[in-house]
């Protein structure tokens, strides 16, 4: 998605979407920081420890489908009505098209799903960079130790922006789909460490 200076105390969070980043820079961090940068991290702040967080491709994947199908709750996020109920194959065919933009400038909803899908290991993302990289599936123990890192106390973090539903790898049981998903995310379940 972004890449955001927190003020206090500096740092960069990489920020990928459905990764648990609105907890922790809306709620934990209460939006105190600078940004958002799209693709980089400016110069100024390479020094700064930086972190980020990552999630099963496949459940990051349904997270962001029942985001855009069936929208989240307590959430500003206003949902396109012509994605209402869209298929997850359809859903599919645009995280899978490459004539999509993806980015700052994302302007139509299909734009806006490229972004929010993207595999987590793109250079856009910026995951490269980082000093840390926690897991969703462990969010509050992995954030718990950059807040150490920080030197700031953990308090809990809150559950923003969840989709409705759980993210269950069960709607995968399509090898067509499933496949699709192994083939586009590839390097996420490489890099990453995450199963087939």
């Amino acid at each position: 998605m972004a890449v955001f200076l927190v003020r206090k105390p500096r740092s960069v969070f990489i920020h990928i979407p459905k990764t648990g980043g609105a907890s922790i820079r809306r709620g934990f961090f209460q939006n105190e920081v600078d940004g958002p940068k799209h693709g980089f991290i400016p110069e100024r702040w390479q020094k700064r420890f930086k972190f980020a967080f990552v999630r099963n491709p496949y459940d990051r994947l349904i997270s962001a489908w029942k985001m855009f199908s069936q929208g989240m709750d307590e959430t500003v996020w206003e949902r396109p009505e012509d994605h209402r109920g869209i298929s997850l194959s359809a859903f599919m065919d645009i995280v899978e098209d490459e004539s999509l933009e993806f980015g700052a400038k994302r302007r139509t909803a299909e734009e806006k799903i490229r972004h929010h899908t993207i595999p987590q290991t793109h250079p856009f993302n910026c995951l490269q960079f980082a000093d840390f990289v926690g897991r969703f599936e462990v969010l509050e123990q992995d954030f718990a130790k950059v807040c150490e890192k920080l030197g700031i106390e953990f308090t809990g973090l809150p559950n923003m922006n969840k989709s409705r539903g759980e993210a269950e790898s069960e709607h995968f049981s399509d090898d067509g789909l499933r496949s699709r998903v192994q083939s586009y995310y590839k390097d996420d379940f490489e890099q990453l460490g995450y199963e087939l």
